[in-house]
C-alpha cells in the first residue's frame, strides 16, 4: 500500500527492468556471500544453540548494565547518568551478540545431500481380447 503507492505496483526500478517485485529482490540476495571489488566473502552464520546463548548473553548484559545504571544514577541523582550507563550497556551487548563469533557456531546442523529423484516405473496392463 504505502510502498506500492510510492514505487508503483510493479516494484523498484520497474522502468529499468530491475527487480520487478520485492520477493524477486530478496531471492537475488545471498545472505551468506558478499561480493565486493571482485572478491567474494563468506559470512558465517550462527547455529541454533549459538542463537540461544546470544539471547541469554544479551539479557544478562542489558540487565547488569541496567541495574548498575540505576544505582549509579541514584547515587549521582541524575537520570542522565543512568541513560549513559544503559546506552553503553546496549553498545556492549550489540558488539558481543550481533557478530557471528566462533563461540556461537560450535553446533552446526548437518545437512543431507540431495538424492537423485527416483523415477516411478510405469506398468502397462495387457488388454484382453
Amino acid at each position: 500500500s504505502g510502498i506500492n503507492a510510492e514505487y508503483g505496483s510493479s516494484g523498484i526500478n520497474a522502468e529499468y527492468g530491475e527487480f520487478q517485485t520485492f520477493q524477486h529482490y530478496f531471492k537475488q540476495i545471498n545472505l551468506s556471500c558478499v561480493r565486493m571489488l571482485g572478491l567474494e566473502f563468506k559470512i558465517p552464520e550462527m547455529d541454533f544453540e549459538g542463537q540461544k546463548m546470544a539471547e541469554i548473553l544479551q539479557y544478562v548484559i542489558l540487565g547488569v548494565f541496567g541495574i548498575a545504571g540505576f544505582i549509579w544514577g541514584y547515587l549521582c541523582e541524575s537520570f542522565e547518568q543512568t541513560f549513559y550507563v544503559v546506552s553503553v550497556g546496549s553498545l556492549v551487548a550489540s558488539l558481543v551478540v550481533l557478530p557471528p563469533w566462533p563461540a556461537f557456531r560450535k553446533n552446526p546442523l548437518p545437512f543431507h545431500h540431495s538424492e537423485a529423484p527416483v523415477k516411478p516405473k510405469v506398468i502397462q496392463k495387457k488388454k484382453k481380447n
